[in-house]
């Protein structure tokens, strides 16, 4: 059976992107299926009647625009090629064949819970919202709603991010005083959070409550390690295959949706506080803003990502490796203290060198140095 998948252009080289390509990899190899790899920069012009032959048309598209994504729909609706999206929520009347996405909702939903009745939090801000991103939307709708029923000003309660994470930040700094908990809508947002309340004085948990989405290798090394909703990427690759799988076999008429639960993970910048609550809720859709923001286009938040792919693919060894380059120590003195050899060393370095995008020795260690302020390498 042929699967072929298209990738959002501004999303495809990101961590989470890579991950949904993992599972939809693993899953098509598993099942023998011929997994083809689109190209999105020019997916307008490719010649789909000799792509498809006589398989069924259908095809798998991964993104989060609200800009990107509808349009793709609409290229497809036209041709009588049927899609599955992965991560994305159509605002429009015109659905996919098929969907598989996180349950936002049902994610939200804890958070909101787990901070007001097992933190006994007050006034909760939601930080760094994307409003081009369809799963921020879709969180951003359910607080405006729950804001609704608690009497609390969801706009004031709301900070954008618009690719400006440092701006974001200023904003919310003005206001800081006025909340004892936020959400952030990643972990990388996150991050960035703490380190700036850190330099501000402003300790976690003690003064404020921060939470995220993702359980990326970086919310579990930053201090504090930071609580969150876990969104496993893998699976909806997987899901998605598996939705492939079933919909090549029924009629072209059928839709079908698939959605991914989250767990809670609690850690030290919520003050480890027991989660009793129930992790799912029904789903709402979201709307959608028109104007298309890349939130990486941030340089903090593109040298977080980073810093993720880095310590994503890292074993104990990598990491007191680079704990020892970041403090400076020579090569043969980490060789001694590691037990590898000269060429060992230098072979794991240039790995890691090249996980983090760093071409140079002092590039590297000016990006640990990076991640040493934000709290990752400690």
């Amino acid at each position: 059976m042929l699967i072929p998948v298209l990738t959002e252009p501004n999303y495809r080289s990101y961590l989470w992107a890579k991950q949904a390509m993992e599972g939809i990899t693993q899953e098509s190899g598993r099942r023998k299926y011929r997994f083809v790899p689109l190209d999105a920069d020019h997916f307008e012009s490719i010649d789909y009647d000799a792509l498809f032959g006589k398989e069924r048309r259908m095809l798998i598209v991964v993104g989060t625009s609200v800009a990107w994504m509808p349009r793709t729909l609409r290229f497809f609706n036209a041709r009588d090629i049927e899609s599955i999206f992965i991560s994305f929520d159509p605002a429009e009347t015109s659905l996919p064949t098929g969907m598989v996405r996180m349950d936002y909702v049902g994610a939200i939903h804890h958070l909101l819970s787990y901070l007001t009745e097992d933190c006994g939090r007050k006034r909760i801000a939601i930080y760094a919202y994307n409003p081009s991103s369809s799963a921020d939307n879709i969180k951003l709708r359910y607080f405006r709603k729950w804001c609704e029923e608690k009497g609390w000003s969801a706009e004031e309660s709301t900070f954008y991010n618009l690719a400006d994470l440092k701006g974001c930040y200023h904003q919310f700094r003005q206001k800081v005083s006025q909340f004892d908990a936020v959400i952030c809508a990643n972990d990388i947002a996150g991050v960035s959070l703490l380190s700036f309340l850190r330099s501000d004085g402003i300790r976690v948990p003690d003064d404020l409550y921060v939470t995220a989405f993702g359980n990326s290798q970086m919310a579990e090394h930053v201090q504090p390690s930071l609580t969150t909703a876990t969104l496993d990427h893998r699976e909806l690759g997987r899901q998605a295959v598996l939705l492939f799988s079933y919909l090549s076999r029924t009629p072209a008429t059928s839709s079908l949706s698939s959605r991914v639960r989250s767990q809670l993970i609690v850690r030290e910048s919520t003050a480890m506080t027991p989660d009793t609550t129930m992790n799912y809720f029904p789903h709402n859709d979201a709307d959608a803003f028109e104007n298309s923001i890349n939130f990486y286009s941030d340089p903090e938040a593109e040298r977080l990502l980073r810093a993720e792919t880095l310590l994503n693919a890292c074993d104990p060894t990598d990491l007191l490796l680079l704990r020892r380059m970041k403090k400076g120590s020579s090569m043969d003195a980490l060789g001694r203290e590691l037990y590898l050899t000269t060429s060992a060393l230098h072979y794991r370095k240039k790995r890691l060198m090249n996980l983090a995008n760093c071409v140079h020795t002092s590039e590297f260690l000016e990006f640990l140095d990076f991640c040493s302020q934000k709290g990752i390498l400690e």
